[in-house]
């Protein structure tokens, strides 16, 4: 790659990146008599390798899951940094859901040697979306339970993998996205979260963070707060499918108005947790559905600061 001068972007991924459904498993109709192209296609099947995923489906094995390469997410960015000549701008890591996180074993020593290779990189943007490929099992036979729970020390792992990243200081713009990750086995939705992941870590002081895309994670209203005051001035945060697990939106609107500085723009759709369960319909879409103003709604008006009164301190 260290030949290649023009490299901009790395892309890690194990299926195919246009949809999250096709193994690699589909073939053209081939006559029934033609053995010489069943057996070709057999061959192209069984030495494909396996997604990550795939091995998810299979009940845990002391052969199957500590054989899935984890590791990689760490050793490749590590092999990347050891080379002087080489520049990437972004980063975006689209490998299939792992079966166990805790595999990765990352040391400290491991997490500064990540994030002084991002540095050396210069990486400017990074991207995280762990993929649910729909095609993948289910193998398990009916009628057996699955006990491929995901627990709360792989959700510490994730995040220690992505404060690593971030660490470096470089990286200006994010995009973290476990849409399809809760959907891998082992969890039904971010809900049954056993923690917050995502961004449950501590940001660098002096980050050039600029924009930040956060899908379909879990948090709590104070690492909104860390990672709103880790934020540039005239910052981007976009805010989707997000999950507040300990605190409330209206106390999450605060703390992203108090932190943010002068922010170019708040996007926050389709709020969950937080309290607006308790919320009427009536509520959740005046604050959070219809637009205030070009800026946006009355929740991101609030936030960035063009707006005095918080939307969810208005009586119903």
């Amino acid at each position: 790659m260290a030949r290649l001068p023009n490299i901009r972007h790395v892309t890690l991924h194990d299926g195919v990146l246009e949809n999250n459904y096709d193994l690699g498993r589909k073939f053209d109709p081939i006559d029934e008599q033609d053995t010489s192209a069943q057996a070709d296609i057999l061959i192209q099947v069984l030495s494909r390798p396996m997604l990550w995923e795939e091995a998810r489906w299979i009940q845990p094995s002391e052969f199957i899951w500590p054989g899935v390469p984890s590791r990689l997410l760490v050793d490749i960015p590590l092999a990347l940094g050891e080379m002087d000549s080489l520049v990437i701008d972004q980063l975006s890591i689209h490998v299939s859901a792992a079966p166990d996180y805790t595999t990765m074993q990352l040391s400290r020593d491991d997490r500064d040697k990540l994030s002084d290779a991002i540095k050396r990189l210069d990486l400017l943007q990074f991207s995280f979306s762990p993929r649910c490929r729909s095609g993948c099992g289910p193998w398990i036979k009916n009628g057996e339970e699955n006990d491929t729970i995901r627990t709360a020390s792989e959700m510490e792992i994730i995040n220690e993998y992505l404060a690593a990243i971030f660490n470096a200081g470089c990286i200006a713009h994010a995009d973290v996205n476990l849409g399809e990750f809760w959907y891998s086995l082992g969890l039904k939705s971010m809900l049954a979260a056993p923690a917050s992941v995502g961004i449950g870590f501590m940001w660098p002081p002096g980050s050039d963070l600029r924009s930040i895309h956060l899908t379909e994670i879990s948090v709590t209203t104070m690492q909104l707060g860390a990672l709103a005051a880790a934020l540039g001035i005239g910052s981007e945060v976009s805010l989707f499918l997000v999950h507040i697990r300990v605190g409330s939106w209206r106390d999450a609107l605060q703390t992203l108005r108090d932190g943010l500085r002068n922010p170019q723009s708040v996007s926050i759709r389709h709020p969950i947790g937080g309290e607006v369960q308790n919320l009427t319909e009536d509520q959740i879409e005046s604050a959070f559905g219809s637009r205030q103003a070009e800026e946006g709604t009355k929740a991101e008006c609030y936030a960035m600061g063009r707006m005095i009164e918080n939307p969810l301190d208005e009586p119903s």
